[in-house]
């Protein structure tokens, strides 16, 4: 049941709370613990779960050997690789919602939005960081094919959020499984139905989706954020 905006400020009003006394005073005997945000973004290493970390260096370690086994089309083992990484940092993200932890994380020091982010900063740095060690063993280069595997992991990450945004629960990671699932399949695929796509002059095309991409990925997070604290507050 949704309350409009009256009714929330009634309710904010019938709750205030009275202004604290002295509370300068009592602020400055406190020590001072400021946080950075490298230390943010490190102290949520933690609680990223073990499962995670581990599925995401076996996915790159094993795209690396199969890449190097290969004899030919590379790019699109790696490629296919990409969307289940994605799937990883969703899960993370999305698991506060699934397990009904997001009012908890609303009430601690940092804000929902704030942790969520260090943590898909985190995960997601240690991925493309497994992705700029795998490319170079299976005798790429990142310069000319970094935006054939970027494109899907975006692709994936923006479809999977606006799932765990629109279902809500365990129901919302099966479907961002499948959209992996789909992905990893549609982006071997454009090469033989459509591989014109992939010449040297449509390269630019492929810069302006990671753009497009990325662009979306920012805005879906904001959505998302703002969605899961409108329906906690409600």
């Amino acid at each position: 049941m949704r309350i409009s905006k009256l009714e929330k400020e009634l309710l904010k009003q019938a709750f205030s709370v009275p202004a604290p006394k002295k509370k300068r005073a009592f602020l400055r005997t406190l020590p001072k613990q400021e946080v950075g945000l490298g230390t943010l973004i490190l102290s949520q290493t933690a609680y990223i779960r073990k499962w995670i970390w581990a599925v995401s260096f076996l996915l790159f370690a094993l795209a690396a050997l199969a890449a190097q086994m290969a004899e030919q089309d590379v790019v699109w083992i790696l490629s296919a690789v990409m969307p289940f990484a994605a799937l990883l940092l969703i899960l993370e993200f999305a698991k506060s919602s699934a397990y009904g932890m997001s009012e908890l994380e609303m009430s601690s020091r940092f804000s929902l939005r704030t942790i969520l982010l260090a943590r898909m900063v985190m995960l997601g740095a240690v991925q493309m960081l497994g992705l700029l060690l795998t490319v170079p063993m299976a005798g790429m280069t990142l310069i000319s094919n970094g935006v054939y595997l970027l494109v899907p992991y975006l692709l994936t990450a923006l479809l999977g959020l606006v799932a765990v945004r629109r279902i809500r629960g365990k129901e919302g990671l099966f479907v961002c499984g499948s959209i992996s699932a789909f992905v990893c399949v549609l982006a071997p695929m454009l090469k033989y139905v459509v591989p014109m796509l992939y010449g040297q002059e449509n390269r630019i095309l492929w810069v302006f989706a990671v753009f497009l991409l990325l662009v979306g990925l920012v805005k879906e997070y904001r959505t998302t954020i703002n969605h899961w604290e409108e329906f906690v507050w409600n």
